[in-house]
């Protein structure tokens, strides 16, 4: 597909051997056109648009009738010098068609299918015809055959031009392949790379920047091009180079390191056809605007350029559309609607990929009914009409809605109050109901994500690895799932929450009464997220503890002082404080909330918490029984089991000597 343009035939007057010289320097002759009139300005030549995809694909620009008037008007034979006809035929290579005393140009031949000339179908009724297969418009075909091998206007084309028509499969740095010789196959088979392209087909100059040289040789340079029509796109695909500064400067003629197809392509439309435009952007307003669902993933369209654009619309996606548009785009007529969000720009999305909304199909039903609470104040929305409706439906901050469904419009989710009302989710928070659990440290299991109202808005990462500690105030259920809220996030009030699946159960429990109790000899508190000492602590040191955790298969007591952290001291290394009974000071037995199996630590008698004396009652290490009163003797907290409980005896066992089974 050259990027120059055809030899002058008169310089076939001379020998043969000036065919071949001819043929050696074309390259540079070819930028001169015969009978040359002055060009149309190059001052708005644009190498990234050369033309719209609206007017590459306008197929119904010219009639049949209007193709061939066009053809008659630029070259009507009229040369009919007998004596060069005899000379030209001297060249045994090409043949020329003579008939009524005239040369015959394309205006009068006639085709048939490969290289035959002289009888079959009019070069007005291949074009058009070609144009309507395609959807390719005419007066593109008409400027290719031009620019590429002079046929609008050479007065004395041969055989040779016409096998080459459009230049399709002549590369500049090849021959020609014979296999698509043929003024009907050339013409068909270039419309059909330009419609590939069009129709989003391969293209080894895309949309957006490539690198696009000035001349076959590439010593000659090139520059980045932004290219920003599949139109343009198909122009490099056929002829892969630009004009330099020189050849923009030349008008028609030849420059140094020049390229000359694709500015002749613009230059000829200019001076023929008015010059590139666009599809002619005249919006009305919908007579009933309405949403429409996404039916067929699709690219929004430039109504402007009647070209594609980088913008999809995914499928059951609901926008509300305002203002439609006839288009010419793809090749064929079409209604293209406009959103209300795009309202100023020239984006539409053609009616054939959507369908009318349906609120009943649309919609999201929750699993279960969520409560928002209001954050702005705002109005409810009609959601057919998309209009607000201050006077029906308004909400102040603080007002709580129920909410069973959603839907989303133009990008935006609105959370249905009613069959016609909703309103715009982001003016809302999620209602939750936060029971109290701690604080208590909870583990995390897995990496993990803190979440607005537990919904997916991811808004902060935690530091998160299997093992690290929480310190968790309450919980809430949302959808039928359990989360959890910080301890620093309850204070602030935060909505955020941690999906309970990412923690494990409860690490730390709360003591029903806080407990003073004794160390029995030098220990440590412990960090249990890294197993590093906190705090030291010498023999009869008394602490007052409030939390308990089975970690690791051991107890582990916390301390009031060291809430909110991991650190905690083996219930093993701890004792109630020293007995003093005096029966002044023995309260009555309670029930516990729950009855609790409990462990003896070690081999121990009961004791008579009226006396202090030691029961008959033995109990070996490691006995697990079920323990359901307790007393306070003096400070000192007693356990009795079950079958004590039951025969109302005051023998109970020291709550130090027990520990939680495992």
């Amino acid at each position: 597909m050259s990027s120059v343009r055809r030899r002058d035939k008169r310089g076939l007057l001379l020998l043969f051997g000036i065919f071949i010289i001819a043929a050696i320097f074309s390259f540079v002759a070819n930028g001169v056109k015969e009978n040359d009139v002055e060009a149309a300005s190059l001052a708005g030549f644009d190498p990234g648009y050369i033309i719209s995809d609206y007017q590459m694909g306008n197929y119904t620009a010219m009639s049949e009738a209007d193709i061939q008037r066009f053809l008659t008007a630029k070259n009507s034979c009229g040369n009919r010098d007998y004596n060069y006809y005899l000379q030209l035929s001297a060249n045994t290579n090409y043949t020329w068609h003579w008939k009524d005393g005239h040369f015959v140009c394309l205006s009068e031949e006639l085709f048939g299918d490969g290289e035959v000339i002289g009888s079959g179908e009019t070069a007005a009724h291949i074009i058009w015809q070609t144009a309507q297969d395609y959807h390719i418009n005419p007066q593109v075909l008409l400027v290719l055959l031009q620019k590429e091998t002079s046929l609008i206007t050479d007065p004395i084309p041969n055989n040779g031009d016409y096998r080459k028509a459009t230049g399709y499969g002549c590369p500049d740095t090849a021959p020609c392949s014979s296999q698509y010789y043929g003024f009907k196959n050339q013409v068909r088979k270039a419309a059909a790379l330009f419609r590939t392209v069009l129709d989003g087909g391969w293209t080894n100059y895309p949309l957006g920047n490539n690198y696009v040289q000035y001349n076959p040789n590439a010593a000659c340079g090139g520059s980045v091009v932004n290219i920003r029509s599949l139109a343009t796109s198909a122009l490099y695909r056929y002829t892969p180079y630009q004009p330099n500064a020189g050849a923009i400067a030349a008008g028609y003629g030849t420059a140094y390191c020049g390229a000359y197809g694709n500015r002749n392509f613009y230059l000829y439309f200019e001076d023929w056809f008015g010059g590139i435009t666009d599809a002619r952007v005249e919006w009305q307003n919908m007579q009933n605007p309405r949403i429409m669902t996404v039916n067929k993933s699709t690219l929004m369209v430039d109504a402007d350029r009647g070209s594609l654009t980088g913008k999809w619309l995914e499928v059951d996606e609901n926008y509300y559309f305002t203002k439609k548009l006839s288009i010419f785009v793809g090749g064929e007529q079409q209604v293209c609607l406009q959103r209300k969000i795009d309202e100023g720009t020239d984006y539409c999305a053609l009616l054939s990929r959507l369908s009318d909304f349906s609120l009943n199909e649309k919609v999201i039903v929750l699993p279960v009914e969520r409560q928002y609470e209001i954050e702005k104040w705002t109005c409810g929305v009609n959601i057919l009409n998309q209009k607000a409706e201050c006077n029906e439906k308004t909400y102040s901050i603080g007002d709580v809605i129920n909410v069973e469904k959603t839907v989303k419009i133009d990008g935006e989710e609105f959370l249905i109050i009613d069959d016609n009302y909703a309103v715009l989710k982001a003016r809302t928070r999620m209602k939750l109901n936060y029971e109290t659990i701690g604080p208590v440290l909870m583990k995390l299991t897995r990496d993990s994500y803190k979440y607005i109202g537990g919904e997916d808005k991811t808004v902060q990462k935690l530091i998160a690895s299997d093992g690290l500690f929480i310190s968790i105030a309450d919980k809430t259920i949302i959808d039928g799932e359990v989360f959890y809220r910080t301890s620093h996030d309850s204070n602030k009030n935060y909505n955020y929450v941690i999906s309970g699946s990412a923690l494990s159960d409860r690490i730390f429990t709360k003591f029903m009464y806080p407990r003073n109790l004794e160390f029995m000899k030098n220990a440590d508190s412990i960090n249990l997220d890294n197993g590093r000492i906190c705090k030291s602590y010498k023999d009869k040191t008394i602490r007052k503890f409030i939390n308990k955790i089975n970690y690791n298969d051991k107890v582990y007591f916390q301390s009031e002082d060291e809430v909110n952290t991991h650190c905690a001291v083996k219930a093993s290394e701890l004792r109630e404080t020293k007995y003093d009974f005096n029966s002044e000071n023995v309260s009555e037995f309670v029930k516990f909330v729950f009855p609790r199996e409990l462990r003896t630590n070690d081999y121990l008698y009961m004791i008579d918490v009226r006396n202090g004396k030691t029961c008959e009652d033995y109990l070996p290490k490691n006995n697990i029984q079920k323990y359901t009163t307790k007393i306070n003797v003096d400070g000192i907290v007693f356990y009795r089991t079950e079958n004590k409980t039951g025969v109302n005896s005051s023998c109970a066992v020291p709550a130090s000597s027990l520990q939680e089974t495992i």
